[in-house]
């Protein structure tokens, strides 16, 4: 199978429970010893009460915001050991399809099944256009591959993945996957052909699937990005991938921080677009990052705790973290690796 994420650029948990004060065994206390006592009473509810709003701030912020991660291909242990490592609670498991390929070697799904006794919820970045298979957007609009999206549903249903949430033709903004759009004319392509891929795979038996349009932070701004969007009835969640990468000087983690916020399609505009349609938002790949070409901004825990608070303040359904070292585009995002101590312990705080 090709890595899906190559190429890629060249541009829940558990809610902790509040801690509580401890009860007292129910003895009374002896006349001499009751205002020794009353004061231990009113420090311990002192105590206690800090404890709870404590536990109460974690519960607010980032940690109560569901966590998934991607760890390889079809690797649920390597999840459940991300999060033993991070102290966190992954509830989700990102994976990806075979773009690369055929249309069999895509709707095949193969090995998604290894999800259904994970117990995680399978995030599944699904290919519109396999590489080798000669398909475009304009055909897919008029339903021409319909056939191959009910293949592919009826075998993520009997594999017991009918309720993973697709991402279908992820980072479509991008120009490194054979569905990415350049053109208005490619983004009414692509939002047609989206309501033809989510009609026909909701029409299979058994099936629970949501929907995540999912474009890459940033792009060009030669055509509308919005143009590309198939409309609410079509949709579940929008997001944006969101990784800490700058190509501005100097190179300082705020520069790059605000750069995330305000560039074009930026996490700014997502906000105001998740909302201005009504529907949450999903990060389905984020991470600190290592490049090659120099432009990632390395172990920079000002990164995480930015991106923490910021989907900790918004409507955020869920944020799925990259930590995979993809030595095939030269560029390292696992933040376990011992490359980024410093952001990895703010991720602890933050996520644990």
């Amino acid at each position: 199978m090709g890595r899906p994420w190559a190429t890629r650029k060249t541009t829940g948990t558990s809610t902790p429970t509040p801690a509580t004060a401890g009860e007292g065994d129910g003895g009374r206390p002896h006349r001499r010893g009751l205002r020794a006592a009353l004061a231990l009473c009113t420090l311990a509810a002192l105590i206690g009460g800090a404890l709870w709003t404590s536990a109460a701030r974690a519960a607010s912020g980032a940690a109560s915001v569901p966590l998934g991660d991607y760890a390889g291909w079809v690797d649920p242990s390597g999840v459940a050991a991300f999060g033993t490592a991070t102290g966190t609670h992954p509830t989700l498991g990102t994976d990806y399809l075979d773009w690369s390929g055929s249309w069999s070697s895509m709707d095949s799904a193969s090995g998604m099944g290894g999800w259904a006794k994970s117990g995680d919820r399978l995030v599944l970045a699904v290919p519109m256009v396999p590489g080798s298979s000669g398909a475009t957007l304009a055909a897919g609009a008029t339903g021409a591959y319909d056939t191959y999206f009910s293949t592919l549903a009826q075998n993520l249903v009997k594999q017991g993945v009918g309720n993973a949430i697709v991402r279908l033709g992820w980072e479509f903004n991008g120009t490194w996957y054979p569905w990415s759009v350049a053109t208005d004319t490619d983004a009414a392509n692509f939002a047609a052909y989206w309501r033809q891929i989510v009609t026909t795979m909701r029409g299979v038996a058994g099936q629970s699937f949501q929907f995540l349009w999912n474009p890459n932070l940033g792009g060009s701004s030669s055509w509308d990005l919005e143009d590309a969007y198939p409309g609410n009835a079509y949709v579940d969640y929008v997001g944006s991938d969101t990784y800490d990468e700058y190509w501005g000087s100097p190179m300082t983690p705020q520069n790059s921080w605000a750069n995330i916020l305000s560039q074009t399609w930026g996490l700014d505009w997502l906000a105001s677009f998740a909302a201005s349609e009504g529907k949450p938002i999903a990060i389905p790949e984020w991470s600190v990052a290592i490049r090659s070409d120099g432009h990632g901004m390395g172990d920079d825990p000002y990164f995480v705790n930015e991106f923490a608070a910021w989907i900790a303040s918004h409507d955020v359904a869920f944020s799925a973290i990259f930590s995979f070292n993809d030595s095939a585009d030269g560029q390292d995002d696992d933040i376990t690796d011992g490359r980024f101590p410093n952001a990895l312990a703010a991720f602890e705080r933050d996520f644990g």
